[in-house]
């Protein structure tokens, strides 16, 4: 790997966004209500997550070379609930059973996961959070109106890059409660086999930082893409600080 994509690959993870202090409380469970935490980020991120197949379709449409376009498509099929023989092999590894993931696109397990966590309601976009709103609409407009290598360095450098990293605060969470293993399987998938998509967006991103002004726009799209979680981050991290229970107890007092 070219020690420019490596810079850009340190840069992402050392980013507030992958250590952000929302992530470190819920990782430690230093927070006010873990379950409510939880059950708000069930939530709020669904409006993120539910666009994710269209984030990877509006950059496959970018791309120029066959070869790249095919490549982020394996992606997509993965997205899809389409796996090959060795990744469920290392899903078993870490307690993740074939069955509950095979041909279950992606949106559908966090469905499975918020539905765990007592939201029944059905998701509605007009009910959605201006904060959520802001966040998915902005990244979609680095993903449509950049450059080719802006929209890689946003999806590739500036998320996928980093989500086997975030997750794990979840995880480690999730751990704590009584929620089944198949409810939350979105996340331990997502830190197991996502290194199979930072490969492939490594690979192209390789091509582009070959030019002074690809390097700089995978990093202005990589910038864009954090700068925008971690303000998500922030919204939430407040969310959590300040939750119905915590304000109840403020009262009472």
């Amino acid at each position: 790997m070219s020690v420019s994509v490596k810079d850009l690959i340190d840069e992402s993870l050392s980013h507030r966004a992958v250590s952000h202090p929302y992530l470190q409380a819920l990782g430690s469970a230093d927070l006010p209500d873990v379950g409510w935490a939880l059950r708000d980020f069930a939530e709020q991120y669904y409006g993120y997550s539910l666009h994710f197949p269209r984030y990877l379709t509006t950059v496959i449409s970018k791309l120029e070379t066959p070869a790249h376009r095919t490549s982020l498509l394996q992606n997509l099929m993965e997205e899809s609930g389409m796996y090959e023989e060795e990744e469920y092999a290392e899903l078993a590894a870490v307690g993740v059973e074939r069955e509950w993931i095979e041909g279950v696109p992606h949106p559908q397990l966090f469905q499975r996961f918020r539905e765990a966590s007592g939201i029944t309601a059905p998701h509605s976009s007009e009910d959605e959070a201006i904060e959520l709103v802001c966040w998915r609409e902005s990244f979609i407009a680095t993903l449509t109106y950049g450059s080719a290598a802006e929209a890689i360095g946003a999806l590739g450098l500036g998320t996928e890059n980093i989500v086997s990293t975030i997750y794990l605060p979840f995880v480690e969470a999730l751990s704590h409660t009584d929620l089944h293993s198949r409810d939350t399987v979105f996340f331990p998938l997502h830190t197991a086999v996502d290194d199979h998509h930072q490969e492939a967006l490594e690979e192209i991103s390789l091509v582009f930082a070959a030019t002074p002004t690809g390097k700089g726009d995978l990093r202005r799209g990589m910038i864009k893409a954090l700068s925008l979680r971690s303000s998500f981050w922030d919204w939430m991290y407040q969310r959590a600080l300040t939750c119905p229970s915590q304000k109840a107890m403020a009262f009472a007092s």
